[in-house]
């Protein structure tokens, strides 16, 4: 019976501050305005084609947003070992690439572009830039929408030079 009436503890949940570095609402006016762009330009422009290099210069330069891959598989009801064996790539390399950790090679976009039936350039925005942060997450949050990629992880799948995009 006295369990009935015990108070029950609630979990602490993670504060804004520890996972991103520092409260939303010290984003500068600049910083808002590059978020909420990133946030409503999230569309499929039409079914997929290959692509040119137009889409090879935007991956290259590190133009994939996370979210937007997140925003498309969730979209589908796409989820599990099957979706990165779709994309070439091996568990759990496509929610690395959900959380920005990792950067999907040339081969590897294309499949997923594929996969999802849509542009390599809607898994881009001209806007986006690799960005480091201090706090990010390994694993995805609800609600959190990741825009870009850590350098680290754009520099270690593209190449270096202005080398020709490989045919797919």
């Amino acid at each position: 019976m006295l369990e009935f009436f015990r108070r029950k503890r609630r979990r602490a949940t993670p504060s804004t501050e520890s996972w991103m570095g520092r409260c939303i609402g010290t984003a500068t006016p600049a910083e808002l305005e590059h978020a909420q762009r990133l946030l409503t330009d999230c569309h499929v422009t039409a079914p997929f084609v290959e692509p040119g290099d137009d889409e090879y210069e935007l991956w290259r330069a590190g133009k994939l947003v996370p979210f937007y891959l997140t925003e498309l598989l969730n979209a589908g009801g796409h989820f599990g070992p099957e979706v990165d064996t779709a994309c070439l790539a091996e568990e759990p390399a496509v929610d690395r690439w959900e959380v920005g950790v990792e950067y999907p090679s040339w081969e590897q976009t294309v499949a997923l572009a594929r996969f999802l039936d849509v542009r390599v350039r809607d898994l881009a925005h001209p806007d986006a830039e690799p960005r480091h942060h201090e706090v990010r997450p390994r694993l995805k949050i609800s609600g959190l929408a990741i825009l870009s990629f850590e350098p680290s992880a754009v520099a270690a799948a593209t190449p270096a030079g202005h080398d020709d995009h490989p045919a797919v």
